[in-house]
């Protein structure tokens, strides 16, 4: 006799194989992906979502080696977190892209303010960029990091509980 699968197995075999899925959708341009983070990040990344793919669809069918490579993946994905954020705040594009947002804007300002008013619509501006130069990294630890490891870490704690275990048995 079958065993019946619970609501959270299913939800967790379908989020392996859509993020398998949507991973592997970077093969249509994978481009941007490797000039970003490099071609053996990229064929790394590549690999494991086919391994999420085929995780999934054995999660769904209750296997117990689908179950365990679920908490592995999920440990690679922690182990990749740090790796990945340092690859993309390290990345030349992400400054020359802040620096240019910078000049134009500048360009802008002296364009479009008369001139009595460009002295402080210049120096609201260092205001501002001062500010974000601090919060730019702030949102991409929180976006790149903080959530990458919540996404994780819930799967490990899901399916080391002792009711999924049985479930898989």
């Amino acid at each position: 006799m079958e065993n019946k699968r619970s609501r959270g197995i299913t939800f967790w075999g379908w989020a392996y194989i859509i993020s398998g899925i949507i991973g592997l959708l970077g093969l249509i341009d994978p481009q941007p992906a490797i000039y970003t983070f490099g071609m053996s990040m990229f064929a790394v990344s590549v690999a494991l979502c086919v391994v999420d793919l085929i995780c999934g669809v054995f999660i769904l069918k209750l296997n117990e080696t689908a179950r365990k490579t679920a908490i592995l993946l999920s440990i690679i994905g922690i182990i990749f977190v740090p790796i990945s954020l340092k690859l993309f705040l390290g990345h030349p594009t992400l400054r020359e892209g802040m620096a240019k947002h910078s000049a134009e804007r500048r360009q802008w300002i002296t364009e479009h303010y008369k001139p009595e008013h460009q002295q402080k619509a210049l120096a609201d501006f260092e205001k501002t960029e001062a500010m974000s130069e601090k919060m730019v990294p702030i949102v991409f630890i929180v976006f790149g990091a903080v959530l990458p490891l919540l996404l994780a870490v819930i799967p490990i704690y899901f399916f080391t509980r002792p009711k999924v275990k049985e479930q898989f048995k």
